[in-house]
């Protein structure tokens, strides 16, 4: 059963015990995997582990029982398994095929912590359904199948962690976001925004390390502030989210770089790579939007 299945480091695909195909990413304390079930299958165990589960179904249907709840996950509809929630029952048809997410208890904590101010919150309560197909649960579903996409992928960029580090922070605190709990509602509540001195003190920390693995929630603790105040005196101070403060000087360092460099023994892509862009076409766009000519035009100029 996918929900027992080791944690890995790596990616690869794996023949499950129980005639599933499983391949798992760990990004982070994220685990995501991609399951698929050829043939019926069913299982009953005392608990669902240490960790908290989420299934998006992709083809096919999932019918469960835990906490006392029977239902049935659809990609509009799933279930959110948590550690220590009782008995689970598990019912898989043939040819079902999802995306499994782990999370682990402390990273769950943490996450919801920082966003709440670093107050240490009590045990979280979640609903037993988490709508996605609209909203926050959309969003935050669409990201995870672009994860995966890119798991498959040779050289995936999900193993440098100037891109792994900020992906593992998104999918932890949009799950938080997307998912009915017992803190949705102050997480929903608004918040003020960093002082000046707090904005700059991130920037600083931002331009003297780019390359680092840099996450609104480290930037937010270095600062002494919530990730939630230190969004909004980004947004309201410099008109953008301290992430995407840290993809402009990525991108004025990346294009620093291709000026400096020998056009004939460096490469757009490698210098992309180096900054943390995972998508070249998008690097390419947003390097001529802002400096008015392509990568390899910088390269060879």
């Amino acid at each position: 059963m996918p929900l027992h299945t080791p944690t890995i480091d790596t990616i690869g695909t794996t023949e499950a015990r129980f005639a599933s195909t499983y391949r798992e990413v760990q990004v982070g304390p994220v685990g995501l995997g991609d399951v698929t079930f050829p043939h019926d299958w069913a299982v009953t165990c005392d608990d669902v582990g240490a960790h908290y589960y989420v299934h998006l179904p992709l083809a096919g249907r999932f019918d469960s029982r835990h906490r006392g709840v029977d239902l049935t996950h659809t990609r509009e509809a799933t279930a959110v398994f948590r550690p220590g929630g009782g008995s689970f029952t598990g019912r898989w048809a043939a040819g079902y095929h999802a995306l499994c997410v782990r999370f682990d208890l402390p990273s769950m904590n943490a996450a919801l912590a920082r966003l709440l101010g670093d107050r240490t919150p009590a045990r979280i309560t979640f609903g037993h359904t988490m709508n996605t197909a609209a909203g926050f649960g959309r969003g935050w579903a669409d990201l995870l199948l672009s994860v995966n996409r890119q798991s498959t992928a040779p050289d995936s960029l999900l193993h440098q962690p100037l891109v792994a580090a900020p992906l593992a922070e998104s999918m932890v605190n949009g799950f938080l976001l997307a998912a009915t709990h017992s803190y949705s509602e102050q997480l929903r509540t608004p918040v003020g925004a960093a002082r000046p001195a707090a904005v700059r003190a991130a920037v600083d920390l931002i331009e003297a390390d780019p390359r680092a693995p840099l996450t609104v929630a480290l930037l937010a603790s270095s600062c002494d502030v919530s990730v939630r105040t230190l969004q909004n005196g980004f947004r309201r101070h410099l008109g953008m989210s301290p992430m995407a403060y840290v993809r402009e000087v990525r991108l004025r360092r990346a294009h620093e770089e291709l000026r400096a460099a020998d056009p004939f023994a460096e490469s757009v892509a490698a210098v992309a790579r180096r900054w943390g862009f995972r998508h070249l076409g998008r690097f390419a766009a947003a390097h001529e939007a802002t400096y008015g000519q392509t990568p390899l035009r910088t390269l060879r100029g």
